[in-house]
This record gives structure tokens, sequence and C-alpha cells, in this order.
């Protein structure tokens, strides 16, 4: 699945008609910052939990795995962790340093460098392959959440209702694969297509 697929699923199948508006605005704003097929031609501004500023892609790796999440979540996102963490771990060893783990925050402002390191080392999460981040302000977080397929809305209690999605890039940021499943189990569809990438 490629950027363009991405985007036509969030407009004619995937947005429901309560967030269609609001959505189709972000989702706009994203098609306009990606040109091409590459992800990693979207200019979002990201540190990551080492507070040093992050680019996706920057790391070179053969390929790359990201979904979103946010720290305060104690539903949904601790098996999201759980999920990236035992999928990069079911690679073979020789394989794991040609990939980057990236988990991005759905909560600028409240999730920072500081309590993102706390969760990686929470989740013994190595920072030569897992990156959590956060964008500046919630418009470049939509952005990137919308360019994913990734839809949330924040309730009035301060949870984000959010779906999950993992999404396998290429080393030039072409989606490979894409999985909505949620589960501390790695959707073996998404492990293979990660095992052919990083055999090439």
């Amino acid at each position: 699945m490629n950027i363009k697929a991405i985007f036509a699923v969030l407009l004619f199948g995937s947005i429901s008609t309560n967030w269609a508006c609001e959505e189709h605005q972000h989702t706009a704003s994203a098609a306009a910052a990606v040109s091409g097929e590459s992800l990693f031609q979207l200019a979002v501004p990201l540190t990551d939990q080492s507070n040093q500023p992050f680019k996706l892609g920057q790391a070179g790796k053969k390929a790359t795995l990201i979904t979103m999440f946010y720290g305060d979540c104690n539903i949904s996102c601790p098996i999201v962790l759980e999920n990236v963490k035992r999928t990069i771990t079911q690679l073979p060893a020789a394989q794991r340093g040609a990939v980057q783990a990236v988990l991005v925050s759905l909560n600028p402002g409240v999730d920072n460098a500081k309590s993102l390191a706390a969760l990686a080392q929470m989740h013994e999460m190595d920072g030569r392959v897992y990156r959590l981040v956060v964008s500046d302000n919630d418009f470049h977080t939509r952005q990137l959440a919308a360019t994913l397929g990734v839809k949330y809305r924040r309730g009035a209690m301060g949870e984000i209702n959010h779906n999950t999605r993992f999404v396998v890039l290429d080393q030039q940021g072409q989606v490979l694969s894409a999985s909505d499943t949620l589960s501390a189990e790695p959707d073996l569809r998404l492990l293979a297509s990660l095992q052919t990438q990083l055999a090439h």
C-alpha cells in the first residue's frame, strides 16, 4: 500500500461521519506536504526521547516500523508498545540493527522528551532501535496521523480515542504494509514484510 492508497482509504472508506470534516482538512494538509510517494518527505518537526531533533528516515535503516500512541494511555497503548517490541524481537538478531521502530506520541504538550525517556526505560526499549518521538503541536501531529491512517479525538477527561495502526516503510519511506490489528502479538503479514525488506 502506498501513500496515495492510504489517502484514498482515509477519504473514502475509513473516516466516520462525525470526523469527516476535521479529518479531511488535516488529510489535505498532509497530502500537500508530501510530494511523491515517500513518507520521509513529510516535514513534521519531531523530538525524540533523548531530547534531540528527529526526522523520519534520518537513520538510513533498511526498514522502519512506525505507529502512534500516547504516554498516559492505560488501555490500548501498552498493547501497542508490546506489539512493537515483540515484532522487533521476532526478527533474526542479525537483522534487528537494520530496522528502526518509531513510536509517535498523539499528545504533544503532555508527552515530552523526559516522559518518553522514562517510558522507553520502563519498557526496556533500546534507543538504537526504538525512537519515541513527539511533535511540537497538535496540527503537525494530525498531519502525520492522517498520512499514516490514524484517526483520533480528545476526550473531556484528557483521554485520546484513537485507532491502532502499524506501518512498515522501506528505506525510501514508501509504505510496504500496514496493519490495524490491536494485539500484543505481531501481525504475521507485517512481520513477513519486515523480514522480506531486511533480507534484501
